[in-house]
């Protein structure tokens, strides 16, 4: 039995195809961390204690807030393609009134290659957290657990009200 040239090349070019189809990759790693912060009683610094939050509102993003339940933790996105991150976080008080706290998160971004299917997720290294203070702060004090944010499994941020 003779074999022709016509079919070995069509043997390669299936053989070439066959080889050069990619895999249907579903991502399943851990993405960029969001911002884990954990409400606490100023009174009692080891109790949890639920916030009133009306919404947290993205400085400098328009039109951008998440409007949130009383809670004692949240899960918020860091800007992943600045330094800084401001929001603000308005508290419905027991009397009824609205107040806003600024709180502003510093970071130095570190690109990380998860995989094919997932890409890149950001590690925010060198964190730190301040107040902005006045009168009215409902925010007593802040602390951070944390100077590295690479997943959400524990709060990065404490803050005490």
């Amino acid at each position: 039995m003779k074999i022709k040239f016509t079919h070995i090349i069509l043997f390669i070019i299936t053989l070439i195809m066959v080889n050069g189809c990619e895999r249907d990759d579903i991502c399943i790693d851990e993405i960029t961390p969001r911002l884990v912060i954990r409400f606490y009683n100023n009174d009692n610094q080891i109790e949890t204690k639920n916030a009133n939050l009306v919404s947290i509102r993205f400085v400098g993003i328009e039109n951008d807030s998440i409007q949130l339940s009383s809670s004692d933790s949240i899960a918020v996105p860091l800007k992943v393609t600045e330094n800084l991150t401001q929001y603000i976080l308005t508290i419905n008080n027991n009397d009824g009134s609205i107040n806003r706290d600024t709180l502003t998160v510093n970071y130095e971004r570190d690109d990380v290659f998860v995989g094919r299917s997932c890409g890149f997720k950001i590690i925010f290294n060198n964190t730190s957290h301040t107040l902005q203070t006045g009168s009215e702060n409902w925010i007593l004090n802040i602390e951070s657990t944390t100077q590295t944010i690479d997943n959400e499994n524990n709060a990065h941020v404490k803050i005490f009200h």
